[in-house]
């Protein structure tokens, strides 16, 4: 009998670019286990049969499917769909039927916040994905003093993540100038950037849903204000520059996964490996989603065989006494929460046409290029 892994995508909707790419990557690496004769329980190898439904990219849809997949399917593994609103949704249904979650997708705090034991994540939470902006800045720039803040209105994730950099801030003796909020469903996302435009911050950070980045960066880049560093959410991902083209140089982002960054993982496949397995979803360009869907895989393949059962408590108490190393980063987690603590992001700049790493240290690939105009 097959090994069920149930999953709720957003195959349409907002998120739908992510969900396809996160159903890839699952999908993937459901193909490579079954293609290396199953996943082993005790030794004894099985199948793995891939379960999903469209969730359409709304909360109340991604809470029904993951009803299906426990009542109906009898999932044996519960992976949670992109997007915290989503995430939360189906943890709160997980958590309802006392069922493990295994959350790839979901990158707000507030998923480890709510006294849920029953998730285990494996990304950087949103508060932590410019931890080292301000540091970076910093190294180059001694005299860096201000910082600005564009943000979306709505939705937890912009709220997270300019609450990581205003701690950082406050950290690193920067002074806050402004944080300036934006109607994320606005026709127009310019409305947040009047304050930045007339008063420009030494460092300018921006995070909204992709299409409210895109269009920010794309208009920051038309009236180039004299900033000395724009960091936006989008910019982390191969898709930004696809969209702003040549205009994306220099603009930094923060990212999940950088194939080239990281060395030999400890278990699991490499990351060229991986890369050979994604690529067969004919995407041009292989991003965190589809890396990070993959990466869940590996994680669910190390709990079973440290623990040697399907059993969710087993495998959540696996999950928290375990630390190891994959393609995708260090994997450990705080044992009471469920939060990620052990993977760090990555900060990248968009220089020459190429996206590379020029943070942390231990990662660099280059050196952040200060001021933005150069």
């Amino acid at each position: 009998m097959a090994i069920k892994l149930g999953i709720p995508v957003s195959l349409s909707g907002q998120f739908s670019m992510q969900g396809r790419q996160t159903l890839a990557g699952i999908r993937a690496w459901v193909d490579d286990v079954n293609g290396a004769g199953g996943l082993a329980v005790s030794g004894v190898a099985q199948s793995v049969e891939l379960v999903y439904r469209d969730d359409e990219s709304r909360r109340s849809r991604a809470a029904d499917i993951t009803h299906e997949l426990i009542r109906d399917d009898r999932v044996d593994l519960l992976v949670g769909p992109y997007s915290a609103v989503l995430t939360n949704a189906a943890a709160d249904v997980a958590q309802s039927h006392g069922r493990l979650l295994w959350n790839q997708g979901g990158a707000s705090p507030l998923v480890y916040q709510r006294g849920n034991p029953w998730v285990v994540g494996i990304l950087t939470p949103a508060d932590e994905y410019l931890s080292g902006l301000l540091q970076a800045v910093r190294e180059v720039a001694p005299n860096a003093a201000t910082v600005g803040i564009v943000r979306a209105s709505k939705g937890a994730f912009p709220s997270d993540v300019a609450s990581g950099v205003e701690r950082s801030a406050s950290r690193h003796g920067f002074r806050q100038i402004f944080v300036q909020e934006f109607d994320p469903d606005a026709d127009d996302s310019s409305e947040g950037l009047q304050a930045a435009l007339e008063n420009p911050p030494d460092v300018l950070v921006v995070a909204g849903r992709f299409q409210n980045d895109l269009e920010i960066a794309e208009i920051l880049a038309e009236s180039a204000p004299d900033l000395g560093a724009i960091a936006v959410v989008a910019a982390g991902v191969g898709a930004f520059r696809e969209r702003v083209g040549p205009m994306a140089e220099n603009f930094i982002g923060p990212s999940q996964w950088e194939p080239e960054a990281l060395g030999r993982p400890g278990y699991g496949p490499s990351a060229s490996e991986v890369q050979r397995s994604l690529s067969r979803a004919g995407y041009p360009v292989i991003d965190y989603p589809m890396a990070q869907a993959y990466a869940v895989g590996v994680v669910i393949q190390r709990c079973v065989e440290a623990s040697g059962s399907l059993d969710d408590l087993a495998l959540r108490e696996a999950a928290s006494s375990l630390d190891f190393t994959t393609f995708y980063g260090r994997f450990r987690i705080d044992p009471d929460t469920g939060r990620q603590v052990g993977k760090s992001s990555l900060l990248v700049q968009w220089q020459q046409g190429r996206k590379v790493v020029v943070w942390p240290p231990e990662h660099r690939q280059s050196e952040l290029k200060y001021p933005w105009r150069q």
